[in-house]
């Protein structure tokens, strides 16, 4: 998966220039580096994650960078106005939307 090609995706979606590539890619690599534990498990030998799992790994980051500076609240008021956050952590999503490792032992 290209990480140019995918950062351009969530560049789209934020549709904000406030953000550098570079604050992005980490957002991405740890999205990633989860989706590959949590699918694959610790001892996976994969470097990236398939195309199936680039949404996942997409939205993972746009919430992770809209949740930036709210980390642990669930809601919050400003001026009287109450804003509830609707979705989870970039790491709840990530255990809710992507497919999780289970070890079978024979």
């Amino acid at each position: 998966m290209s990480n140019t090609t995918t950062l351009n995706k969530i560049k789209a979606i934020l549709s904000t220039t406030d953000i550098s590539d570079e604050v992005l890619a980490v957002y991405l690599d740890m999205a990633k580096n989860e989706i590959l534990i949590w699918t694959y498990g610790r001892d996976t030998e994969l470097t990236d994650i398939p195309m199936w799992l680039e949404p996942i790994a997409i939205m993972a980051v746009v919430i992770g960078v809209n949740g930036n500076g709210t980390e642990g609240d669930k809601a919050d008021t400003i001026d009287s106005v109450s804003h509830d956050f609707k979705y989870a952590e970039m790491l709840e999503y990530i255990h809710e939307n992507a497919p999780s490792y289970v070890k079978v032992e024979k």
